[in-house]
């Protein structure tokens, strides 16, 4: 700077007379006229000998984390717990915007049609855990899910269980890039049809249990399952339809 302050960081935004930079500490917008020289820097901003002091275990991790084509999930904990929606919009979400969006607090999912299943998926991860939620199907005729525990693949896709809800789906488990069906027993007698339902899903070690509207659906105990994996929101391929979520609450169980 003409004052001789030299500032570190990386440039955020920069229009004609400002530059807009993010410092280790703080976001700083700089007059272009108050510059004096600007160079790029040949050192990265991480302090020196910082993978020296790691081990070999954290090491790994971090080499597995910069090679992750999308971003590495977060364990959910009871400190970041809040952060799983915020009923404003879509951080910590992945998915197409043209089918997915919140409104007065839901997320909403919308089909126009589609040829094969789109997800809206969690940046956070659980293992064991109790969900639940209200969702409101648009028509009956429509399919949608809760994935939980499950595998962020490439494209957009999942792979894991899935608390089913739809026609002739509702209460049902399937895994999905699995092995399909999983509890076949249906669940839609306890369905408040074009109405609010109250979903309740509790994993816990291999055993899984769901609930619609208090009425317990499926009771599984399975070692095969997964143990731990993402949450997403399915819209099923097929005709036009919505899907809305709402009063969504994540906890954290004990191991």
């Amino acid at each position: 700077m003409s004052s001789g302050r030299v500032v570190t960081g990386i440039v955020k935004n920069e229009t004609a007379s400002t530059v807009q930079v993010q410092t280790a500490n703080e976001l700083l917008t700089l007059a272009k006229s108050d510059i004096d020289t600007r160079q790029p820097s040949t050192l990265s901003m991480m302090p020196d000998d910082l993978v020296t002091k790691l081990p070999a275990s954290e090491f790994r991790a971090l080499v597995a984390y910069l090679r992750n084509p999308v971003q590495t999930p977060l364990l959910a904990t009871k400190d970041n717990i809040k952060e799983f929606f915020n009923g404003k919009n879509l951080d910590g979400w992945d998915g197409d915007p043209k089918l997915w969006s919140v409104e007065n607090g839901e997320i909403v999912g919308r089909s126009p049609g589609l040829k094969e299943n789109q997800f809206l998926r969690s940046h956070m991860l659980a293992s064991d855990f109790r969900l639940t939620l209200k969702v409101k199907l648009i028509p009956n005729a429509g399919n949608s899910g809760i994935q939980f525990r499950s595998e962020a693949l490439p494209g957009g896709d999942v792979k894991g269980p899935q608390a089913d809800v739809g026609a002739g789906w509702w209460g049902k488990l399937y895994e999905e890039h699995g092995r399909g069906l999983l509890w076949d027993k249906s669940g839609e007698a306890h369905v408040k049809l074009g109405d609010w339902n109250t979903y309740e899903i509790i994993a816990h070690g291999a055993s899984i249990r769901t609930a619609i509207n208090g009425h317990p659906c499926v009771d599984l105990t399975d070692a095969k399952l997964s143990r731990r994996g993402v949450f997403a929101f399915q819209l099923h391929s097929g005709g036009a339809m919505e899907v809305r979520y709402k009063d969504i609450q994540l906890e954290i169980l004990t191991p």
